[in-house]
């Protein structure tokens, strides 16, 4: 009964106070929106919240303030976010001008470490102050290590490169409405049939795992009847940039790569998710070559891949995970 009453005058109290502090904390949010957006934009006299408008992305959505002077648009506020931080998600307030020139940026939110991430805000350093006048028509909005002109703050590569992904989203879809913004990747069953050929069976219920090296690689049989047509290998490389490269490569039963799918990674926007299928043709290198008579390494290490620029340590951790697959299909193939 002792347990049962201060458990129950404990909930009450919960609840007490979030009822008590929920207006206060959604009002105290509310004025931070509206001051950030005073703070990214020229003077303006109507109420931007009241002609805001929506516009979804992979993973959530970016809203737009209008502000105008005068019923003329003298810039917009974009409430803009990225998943990439250090330690989750980053908002943002990016002010454009008509045509684009950015004018300010403001944090909303972010978790990012005390003393290092944290850096990103205005009144921390002037790390934002280096996109205010800027048009990413001619300024690249990428960390100059990635070939770009934005400084990152030292120590905080991760979150600055986070905080610059924020800030093209808004950009990107100010500039053009219908831009392909995603960074969604095909599901394993989608990409199973992209870079399989020929199969009647469902390879998802033909998988079998193959050790290789100590370590457990997925292989999926495609079957026209009892016909063996090809197997799709999921493998993967760690050395990619940021981290891992997942791919899943399709092989003939002679082993000739017939598609190759990236179903997950973390490389840098703009340079190493160039290895998605939706965003160039690298992939097509390796489409109707045989890795087992063909070095499938970048020109550089001695092989017949061009890499992609600006991203070699990608280039070579793709590469590396095709390898794999061969190895794995080869040990674990039924032909």
């Amino acid at each position: 009964m002792a347990l049962l009453v201060i458990t129950l005058i404990a909930s009450a109290s919960l609840g007490l106070i979030y009822e008590l502090t929920k207006e206060p904390i959604e009002a105290a949010r509310t004025a931070r929106k509206n001051n950030a957006i005073r703070a990214v934009v020229p003077d303006f006299n109507n109420d931007p919240s009241q002609e805001e408008y929506r516009i979804e992305v992979p993973g959530g959505e970016l809203v737009f303030y209008p502000a105008k002077k005068d019923d003329e648009l003298v810039g917009t506020a974009i409430e803009t976010f990225t998943t990439r931080g250090f330690s989750g998600e980053i908002r943002l307030m990016v002010g454009l001008l008509p045509d684009g020139t950015i004018h300010g940026i403001e944090v909303l939110e972010h978790r990012e470490t005390p003393g290092l991430g944290d850096k990103m805000e205005s009144d921390k350093s002037d790390f934002s102050a280096q996109f205010e006048g800027e048009n990413p028509e001619t300024f690249q909005l990428r960390l100059r290590q990635d070939g770009g002109d934005v400084d990152g703050i030292t120590a905080t590569t991760i979150s600055s490169r986070a905080y610059v992904e924020a800030v093209r989203l808004a950009w990107n879809v100010y500039i053009d409405k219908d831009a392909d913004v995603s960074y969604e990747l095909p599901s394993k069953e989608d990409a199973i049939d992209r870079v399989l050929p020929d199969f009647t069976n469902n390879p998802m219920l033909e998988d079998y795992q193959v050790v290789l090296n100590g370590r457990t690689y997925n292989l999926y049989q495609g079957r026209r009847g009892r016909r063996f047509t090809g197997a799709a290998v999921e493998s993967w490389s760690e050395s990619g940039y940021i981290g891992n490269i997942r791919l899943l490569v399709g092989f003939d039963p002679d082993g000739i790569i017939t598609g190759i799918e990236v179903l997950e990674h973390e490389e840098t926007p703009g340079y190493g998710d160039l290895i998605e299928n939706a965003r160039s043709d690298f992939y097509l290198q390796f489409v109707g070559r045989d890795p087992s008579r063909e070095v499938l390494k970048i020109r550089e290490d001695g092989g017949v891949i061009d890499a992609i620029s600006g991203a070699t340590v990608t280039s070579q951790a793709y590469c590396e995970a095709v390898q794999i697959a061969l190895e794995v299909f080869q040990k674990g193939s039924p032909s």
